[in-house]
This record gives C-alpha cells, sequence and structure tokens, in this order.
C-alpha cells in the first residue's frame, strides 16, 4: 500500500474518474456517474491545492463522492416524469383497460374470449351473447375483466347531447 500513500498526485484523480466514466457507458446504471465526477473535483482541488496530503484526497474525494450521490438523486428524481404515457409499455392487458370491445365468442359461466388488435384475449364478466359491446374495467393476470354496456343508454345519451347542440 506504499505506492498509494507515497503520493497521490491529480492524474490519478483524473485517471480514477475517466474510468468510472467508462464504466458508466457500459453499465446498466449510472450509479458511477457521480463518484466520476468527485474523482475529477477532487483531482482539479489536488491540482490547485498541491500541498494537500494523500489523506485529505482521500477524504474530499469520500466527502465529494456523498454530496454529488445525493445531489444528482435529488436532481435526476425531478427529471423523471412522474406519469408516462408510455406508462404500460409491456403491460398489454393493463393498456387495454377502458377500451369497449366486442366478444368474438359468447361468455359462458363468467369465460369467454374476444380478439383485440389481432390478439385473443380471455374475457371474464357476466354471462352474454357473441357481439356483445363490454367494457374492460381491469385485468386478473392474463384476463380481462369486462362489463357489460347498455347500448340503449348510450344511444339515448348521445341523441340528448346531440339535442343540446
Amino acid at each position: 500500500m506504499e505506492f498509494v500513500t507515497a503520493e497521490l498526485t491529480p492524474w490519478h484523480w483524473l485517471t480514477i474518474g475517466v474510468l468510472f466514466f467508462a464504466i458508466v457507458l457500459f453499465a446498466p446504471t449510472t450509479f458511477l456517474l457521480w463518484p466520476a465526477i468527485a474523482a475529477i473535483v477532487t483531482g482539479l482541488i489536488a491540482w490547485l491545492l498541491p500541498v494537500l496530503g494523500w489523506q485529505w484526497q482521500i477524504a474530499l474525494f469520500a466527502v465529494l463522492s456523498i454530496v454529488t450521490i445525493l445531489v444528482g438523486r435529488h436532481y435526476f428524481k425531478y427529471l423523471t416524469p412522474k406519469h408516462s404515457r408510455y406508462q404500460n409499455l409491456n403491460r398489454r392487458a393493463e393498456a387495454l383497460v377502458g377500451r369497449v370491445i366486442t366478444t368474438t365468442e359468447p361468455i359462458v359461466n363468467g369465460v369467454g374470449s374476444a380478439t383485440i388488435d389481432n390478439t385473443h384475449w380471455r374475457i371474464v364478466g357476466p354471462d352474454t351473447d357473441a357481439g356483445s359491446k363490454l367494457l374492460v374495467t381491469g385485468t386478473d393476470g392474463s384476463s380481462l375483466t369486462v362489463k357489460v354496456i347498455d347500448t340503449h343508454i348510450q344511444s339515448t345519451q348521445s341523441s340528448e347531447s346531440r339535442d343540446d347542440l
């Protein structure tokens, strides 16, 4: 360990910072971004204050790493959107909640099927005939939970809304 304690130059810290940045480029995480920034800042401070001993440089790097991690997490928390338009990406069943579908087979004993966007789905809901209009209300694994839409009420509401215009 004598080679480490003998002398830490600013080049050591800049090299560590660049290596951490290289790891960030190839790793599936950005956590080492903050220690990389801390190492580069430590190298710049060691260059500005050449009398700074290795003990103080390591302590400075440790403190700067903690500070940059905390500031970085706080900063990126506000950059990530809370509600994304892609929130149902790779959750196909959940993306169908709220859609009106038509059954391809009757629902018998609470189970039926429907084809939605060229995909065959198992549906669970009240017994209905094939061709019934249903509203997807939720999911249960790979099954869609549905309820029957009363088309008579919908047509009455739509004609009333036309009268208001």
